[in-house]
């Protein structure tokens, strides 16, 4: 494409400062040195991210041209990972001076984001059979594939009326009472229908039934409770974080997570093939001169 007049203004910005010396053009924008943010690096390094930082200039363009803008929620989310990651609380980062650089380069960074699902979802790309095979052929599955995972109903009791007895601690009367309900399901009584009357987790709605579980992730003392059990068998009364449980195994299963975790590979490999060669073609249509003489 033709050379644009902002070329001839070049001379008359020699006067700029080391860090803000112009390294590239881009149409009209300038990318300049303290931009790319890699000073001590090798020059092959500072000429990777001019690149990086001329693909964003053309890929924010095109957030803009589309119309993307990053959802309140996962703004939200991103400012309290910020917080936490800087042991601060939000209104600490909001009350920060560099607040309006942090919430500019959140918005940023997901609409980027949001514009590469953008694209590879309007591209339909999909795996083949073939591509999957291969993939698996090459990289076959280990043991540590393998997740053993459960499925437990529990009846949890935090708290407990302590007028009953005067000589016990609260602890003791929580154990007795679960032992006493241990009793009740050990003669016929519905665990599920226990649950619901007493539990005081959330589970209780479900008949204190969970989803399935990781079973090594679960916490050390459930582990510990529930080494022994059977399917269908209830633990005895056991202490867990602040509160007591019986809990009852309802199902096991052994989950092979390799397939699923080669295809995920697979798409994001895919995914990101088709969206790098979409920016290429961006350049096609734009002016880009690098003054890799100053790198």
């Amino acid at each position: 494409m033709k050379k644009l007049p902002l070329l001839a203004l070049l001379a008359s910005l020699n006067a700029f400062s080391a860090s803000n010396s112009i390294i590239a053009i881009v149409d009209d924008e300038l990318v300049t040195y303290d931009t790319i943010g890699v000073e001590n690096n090798s020059k092959a390094a500072k000429l990777a991210a001019v690149n990086l930082q001329i693909d964003n200039i053309l890929k924010m363009r095109k957030v803009e041209q589309l119309g993307i803008e990053p959802k309140a929620q996962a703004i939200n989310n991103m400012l309290n990972r910020v917080a936490q990651q800087n042991s601060l609380s939000l209104s600490q980062l909001q009350a920060n001076s560099e607040f309006g650089r942090v919430m500019t380069d959140i918005k940023k960074k997901l609409s980027l984001n949001a514009l590469k699902e953008f694209v590879t979802n309007k591209a339909g790309l999909v795996l083949t059979q073939a591509e999957i095979d291969s993939a698996l052929e090459n990289n076959p599955a280990t043991q540590a594939d393998i997740v053993k995972q459960i499925r437990i109903a529990q009846i949890a009791v935090s708290s407990i009326e302590k007028s009953t007895s005067l000589l016990q601690s609260e602890d003791e009367l929580i154990k007795a009472f679960l032992t006493d309900i241990s009793i009740q399901i050990s003669n016929g009584k519905s665990f599920s229908a226990l649950a619901k009357l007493h539990s005081q987790d959330e589970s209780y709605k479900n008949g204190g039934e969970s989803g399935w579980l990781v079973q090594n992730r679960l916490p050390k003392a459930f582990g510990k409770a529930l080494n022994t059990l059977k399917i269908g068998e209830v633990s005895e009364p056991f202490k867990a974080g602040n509160g007591w449980r019986l809990v009852k195994i309802i199902e096991k299963r052994s989950v092979d997570n390799h397939a699923r975790n080669v295809k995920a590979a697979l798409v994001r490999q895919k995914k990101n093939t088709y969206f790098n060669t979409w920016v290429n073609k961006l350049r096609k249509d734009v002016y880009i001169e690098i003054f890799d003489h100053k790198l």
